[in-house]
């Protein structure tokens, strides 16, 4: 085992010991997040993408809108497939609606997911939350390409797409609880203007 692992979780244990990106290039991804977000809103926004105007981590916020969006969508689907007629229609048309709502709330769960990631300093947390963001990318663009399936009417394959984006999104949320539960990443994000500046410049 490598001794970067640390988490009980099984699953969490195998995020950690990816090593298809190594802790430079990590650190220096968290140093180019950092300083874009200094350069366009300096601390101020820094403050407001991890919430402290909301008084709890408005990462974690977000991301009930994704992942209920999504859920719904699955649900929908679902009821679409075992109807017929206007019912299936309907159940369609709200499973595309969802889905849209879900992608444009995974936006804005990316940008305050990678500010909080970005000031991660413990290798094994830090490895957790790259993949955890890894699945999240995965599973938005099978979303898109869910999206565009059923546009085309291609409505098994839309379905399809969206059921293996579902799976992905679940295993991230898994991992993001491990991030809270095991290691305390955003339980309590105040760090300092040293911390910022050092990040900018590694």
């Amino acid at each position: 085992m490598s001794a970067l692992s640390t988490s009980k979780d099984p699953i969490a244990r195998l995020a950690e010991q990816q090593n298809w990106i190594a802790p430079e290039t990590e650190r220096a991804i968290q140093a180019a997040v950092a300083s874009t977000v200094h350069r366009v809103g300096g601390n101020k926004l820094r403050r407001a993408l991890h919430g402290d105007w909301l008084h709890e981590p408005l990462h974690v916020v977000l991301t009930d809108v994704p992942v209920g969006s999504w859920t719904a969508t699955i649900a929908l689907d679902a009821v679409a497939a075992l109807s017929s007629g206007q019912t299936s229609t309907s159940m369609d048309k709200a499973a595309d609606a969802t889905l849209v709502v879900g992608l444009i709330g995974a936006v804005g769960a990316a940008i305050t997911g990678m500010n909080d990631w970005s000031e991660i300093e413990k290798p094994a947390p830090r490895r957790i939350g790259l993949v955890h963001a890894a699945l999240n990318i995965a599973a938005t663009g099978l979303f898109v390409g869910s999206g565009i399936a059923r546009t085309r009417r291609a409505r098994v394959t839309g379905r399809s797409l969206a059921a293996l984006g579902y799976l992905m999104v679940s295993l991230s949320a898994h991992l993001g609880g491990s991030l809270i539960y095991e290691h305390g990443i955003g339980v309590m994000t105040q760090p300092t203007e040293d911390h910022v500046t050092e990040a900018m410049h590694k």
